[in-house]
């Protein structure tokens, strides 16, 4: 963590470089968005999954339902969090 100070200067760079590079800033925020997309999209594959693994594998299947489940809510509920971002927007 940054203390403080060293936030402000940092939020006062990344503002510099936002304004000073628009397509820069534009770019980066498009990795965000597309990491956002592939958590999305596996957790809802991860659910589908389920399922079907639950009908097909018996006692392994069911296991594997249950993990897949929780790893799909894990990957749903962490897809806006901001360890996922590449800079902090204040």
């Amino acid at each position: 963590m940054l203390d403080p100070k060293e936030k402000s200067v940092f939020d006062r760079l990344v503002s510099q470089l936002d304004s000073e590079d628009p397509d820069f800033a534009q770019r980066m925020a498009k990795l965000t968005q597309r990491r956002r997309v592939w958590r999305v999209t596996l957790a809802v594959v991860l659910w589908v999954f389920a399922p079907v693994s639950l009908a097909v594998g018996g006692w392994t299947g069911a296991l594997m339902a249950v993990l897949a489940v929780l790893y799909g809510v894990y990957l749903y509920r962490t897809r806006e969090t901001p360890g996922l971002k590449l800079w902090p927007s204040s």
